[in-house]
């Protein structure tokens, strides 16, 4: 779980500091965002995705280099007409300058903490166009150390890389040349996730403490949602898998039956508690030699009879849900889920009802932005954040807790926010659209004045 993110000059956040945790000694498995329109809660959830495609990049790179180059030659326009799967690898490639505050000369520097196992460390990475510095500090051996520190000092690139970690000279060797190569363009991280997956795993075991193996399969592990999920572009094994490609249809192998048939029972818990004319949730399934092919349904209650529904004509809330569903139960089986704007198209008492069943069932970690500001009322303070900007375009954020203001029943916290106590929210009062009228009309004259 992440305890802590430090950022400077990243993206439209100058200089903020995200403590995550709940006491001194306990990290907070769920948060919620709040702020503004344009107050830079995506840029919160970009942090996390920074981190994860910078530990991806040398992966994604090989994966997109192997397509043939005539694949590339598709417009612009037409990216969005692609399959998922093959338009996300536009946006994949990582590009550091996009995470860059505008005109800004100064470097971005980011820190995480993080706690794996009550086990406590950082990972910080210095970029402006490449990586100029980067390092890792947790478990070495028994007790915590950096495992790794690396910066570019003028053209000379300075390693340091812990004996505790890197277990064999001659790898340690191989990993420094691997370093001089492509470090810069890449992170350590990412070059180090490479080579696990490049290798076989007992090759990696022996060479590579288990301490950053572990780092790196639970930075993979997490799912973030900005606008599209990330496409993981690992191999099964190396990562935990708990679903299907495609929640609502797509084609598996025979042996993987058993995923539709787990997917169909806790859909079906799901929708029949959430939803009061969903009857049944069903996958209707047609095999064809060692493959299956799978399609989500809804039997509902409409006019008195049982209609059966395919998932993919539910309205656009519904299918968000479902988009969000296999991403959200990841919290539940210990891994990071961040989603940005969770709410988008879902009912405000839906998501309340959603969020306030599966808080208390996480064990990994949650982390949402959000409107809705019905779960104000009823979520522990130390959960709730707010994003405030000043006059100045500094912006913090802070758990409401912080504020010492004492949240009773008739003083809740969302009455609170939307007085302004802790800020994050709109301060206009009025727009005048009778101006913006006059002035359209105005145009208009004055356009048909210049014509005769």
């Amino acid at each position: 779980m992440f305890t802590y993110i430090k950022a400077k000059n990243f993206k439209s956040l100058k200089n903020i500091e995200f403590n995550l945790n709940k006491t001194k000694i306990k990290t907070n498995q769920f948060i919620s965002i709040y702020g503004e329109n344009g107050s830079g809660k995506t840029n919160i959830v970009e942090l996390f995705k920074l981190l994860q495609q910078a530990t991806m990049a040398r992966t994604i790179d090989i994966v997109i280099s192997k397509v043939p180059k005539e694949f590339w030659k598709i417009p612009e326009e037409m990216v969005e007409q692609l399959p998922t799967e093959i338009a996300q690898l536009f946006q994949l490639s990582l590009q550091l300058k996009e995470y860059r505050m505008l005109d800004e000369k100064e470097e971005t520097e980011i820190e995480y903490g993080f706690k794996i196992d009550n086990r406590e460390g950082f990972y910080y990475i210095k970029f402006n166009d490449e990586i100029v510095e980067e390092k890792l500090y947790y478990m070495a051996g028994k007790q915590r150390g950096y495992l790794f520190q690396i910066k570019k000092d003028n053209s000379k690139i300075i390693k340091e890389l812990n004996n505790n970690i890197f277990l064999n000279q001659k790898y340690n060797d191989e990993l420094i040349e691997e370093i001089d190569k492509y470090w810069g363009k890449y992170s350590f991280l990412s070059i180090l996730s490479f080579e696990m997956i490049e290798k076989n795993k007992e090759y990696i075991d022996a060479n590579i403490s288990k301490n950053i193996i572990e780092i790196i399969n639970h930075i993979l592990a997490m799912t973030i949602h900005v606008d599209k999920p990330i496409l993981k572009i690992v191999p099964d094994n190396f990562t935990k898998v708990r679903k299907l490609e495609n929640i609502q249809s797509g084609t598996v192998k025979k042996e993987k039956i058993h995923e539709i048939e787990k997917y169909e029972n806790v859909l079906n818990i799901f929708f029949t508690q959430a939803y009061a004319d969903i009857k049944e949730v069903k996958y209707k399934i047609n095999e064809k030699e060692d493959k299956i092919y799978y399609e989500l349904y809804f039997n509902k209650m409409i006019g008195g009879k049982i209609k059966s529904i395919p998932s993919k004509m539910e309205s656009d809330g519904t299918k968000r849900i479902l988009d969000q569903f296999d991403t959200i139960i990841g919290s539940l089986l210990g891994e990071t889920v961040v989603l940005d704007e969770i709410d988008n198209g879902i009912h405000d008492v839906l998501m309340k009802n959603i969020i306030m069943s599966i808080k208390d069932e996480i064990t990994g970690q949650l982390i949402i932005t959000t409107h809705n500001t019905l779960l104000l009322e009823t979520l522990p303070k130390e959960c709730i954040y707010i994003l405030s900007t000043d006059y100045n375009g500094n912006k913090t954020i802070n758990s409401i807790k912080e504020y010492g203001i004492k949240v009773q029943r008739n003083n809740n916290a969302r009455d609170l926010y939307f007085k302004g106590v802790f800020g994050g929210i709109p301060t206009t009062d009025y727009i005048d659209f009778e101006e913006i009228k006059y002035a359209l009309e105005n145009n208009e004259e004055n356009a048909n004045e210049k014509k005769t």
